[in-house]
């Protein structure tokens, strides 16, 4: 049996890139352009974008409302959660 990667093998990735600190706080970056956080740490903020990729992976993709339905309620149940993200949008610009 060789070790090579399959369609099958179902991993969710992230790059690290994707997190960064700012005033520090932690955040990371979504590909819809949304910096997500603040977080008290670095691996808490990886933990989070790994989640919510994983949540943008399994929605729905005939719904209308697409990433920025889930993004929408991963933050909403951040406020549940008693620790409420600030996301924000970055212009392209």
């Amino acid at each position: 049996m060789s070790g090579r990667k399959t369609d099958n093998d179902q991993r969710l990735w992230f790059r690290s890139s994707r997190v960064f600190a700012s005033n520090g706080s932690w955040y990371f970056h979504t590909r819809e352009g949304v910096d997500m956080g603040p977080y008290e740490t670095q691996f808490e903020a990886e933990i989070e974008a790994g989640i919510l990729l994983k949540l943008l992976k399994e929605a729905d993709p005939t719904d209308s409302a697409g990433p920025a339905q889930v993004i929408r309620e991963f933050v909403l149940d951040s406020f549940d959660m008693g620790r409420p993200l600030a996301p924000s949008l970055k212009s392209n610009g």
